[in-house]
């Protein structure tokens, strides 16, 4: 499975109720006199925040196809819009989050299989460009409770939205859905087909202090993932030749970045007080996928953008510059990859005794 998941009908359905009704919204809402400025003139006005297309030499020797979008956006923002109840047909105005996201296909090298043993198929074309299918799920956290929320299709919020942005070209997230733009190298003058679009919620608790948007579909990056298991479970299979020094691992830590097995046994050489943390956790390990399908009891990881802010204000008149990148305690929340996994999130266990490896023992790589 590496394509992104299929669309509902309720997805097809609203997209095209929302191409209808936000042409008509977008014609009531703006007089014919105040026109929406091009967006063409400045094309990354207001999208200073930049994530690079990037993948590591393992992600790119794992998967020959991978391709990762450069992403821009602007700060999350606040607008009071009136809504209109679809069961009731009554207006009321409620207050909107969103996000604005700026789209753009760079390439990636492509080192492919280092032995050069990459199935090549000659005979079947390809079955096609891959979809861009992008989907948001934003974490409000007030006092270590956390509430998850949805991206909503509000086609009167939208057109209000590309006004006031002057964005005329905004889609929402079913809008977008469609073959990925054509690559845009690095040295062009101008990017090839970018794709602007806006992410929309309401019924936000106002209570919030913590915000984690999760941003998937912006590569097709995936990986075979199991886990959790004890340090000393991975070295023994490192030992027998089920996995590889080159194997990346990870420990469960949101703050930190996957690492391989030759690192964290450097670092165990150099650092007795880092030895005893990587000895003491729990780890996830990459396995690959076989010929016949994915590997036995391996759980599909995703690559996905993650950006967090900090929201000190509380439910008294909400204000959009209440949202900061940094934390009360000047952490830098700077947007990143990660692999998550699909369905709910894999939380680490506590290290079982060192006796009982036997039936968290990694198999072969291949497997």
């Amino acid at each position: 499975m590496t394509g992104p998941s299929p669309l509902t009908p309720i997805r097809i359905l609203l997209a095209s109720l929302a191409t209808v009704v936000l042409a008509a919204v977008a014609a009531a809402q703006q007089p014919t006199e105040a026109k929406v400025a091009p967006a063409t003139s400045k094309p990354l006005r207001g999208f200073k925040i930049r994530v690079p297309s990037q993948a590591s030499g393992e992600e790119r020797n794992q998967q020959t196809d991978l391709w990762v979008l450069e992403v821009r956006f602007k700060p999350l923002r606040l607008v009071t819009i009136n809504l209109t109840d679809p069961k009731t047909g009554k207006k009321s105005k409620q207050l909107v989050w969103y996000l604005l996201y700026r789209a753009v296909n760079r390439p990636l090298p492509n080192k492919g299989d280092p032995n050069g043993v990459d199935p090549l198929n000659e005979f079947d074309p390809a079955p096609g460009k891959s979809l861009f299918a992008p989907e948001f799920t934003l974490v409000a956290n007030d006092n270590n409770v956390q509430k998850i929320y949805s991206d909503n299709i509000l086609p009167e919020a939208q057109a209000a939205i590309a006004i006031r942005e002057r964005l005329p070209q905004l889609k929402n997230s079913v809008q977008v859905v469609g073959p990925i733009p054509e690559v845009t190298p690095y040295d062009a003058k101008q990017d090839i087909s970018p794709v602007y679009g806006v992410v929309t919620w309401t019924g936000i608790d106002p209570r919030t202090d913590f915000v984690t948007i999760y941003m998937s579909g912006f590569s097709n990056g995936y990986r075979y993932v199991r886990g959790p298991v004890p340090f000393g479970t991975l070295s023994q299979a490192l030992s027998g030749g089920q996995l590889r020094r080159a194997t990346a691992v990870w420990n469960g830590n949101t703050t930190q970045n996957w690492t391989n097995m030759h690192d964290l046994l450097e670092t165990s050489k150099t650092d007795a007080l880092k030895k005893q943390a990587i000895e003491a956790g729990n780890w996830f390990y990459v396995v690959k996928a076989a010929a016949s399908g994915p590997p036995a009891s391996a759980t599909l990881w995703r690559k996905t953008l993650v950006q967090r802010y900090w929201r000190p204000g509380d439910a008294i008149d909400q204000d959009e510059t209440e949202f900061f990148l940094k934390g009360p305690n000047d952490e830098v929340f700077e947007p990143r990859w990660i692999y998550r996994p699909e369905g709910p999130p894999v939380r680490a266990k506590s290290a079982p005794p060192a006796k009982n490896t036997a039936p968290d023992s990694p198999k072969p790589a291949g497997s």
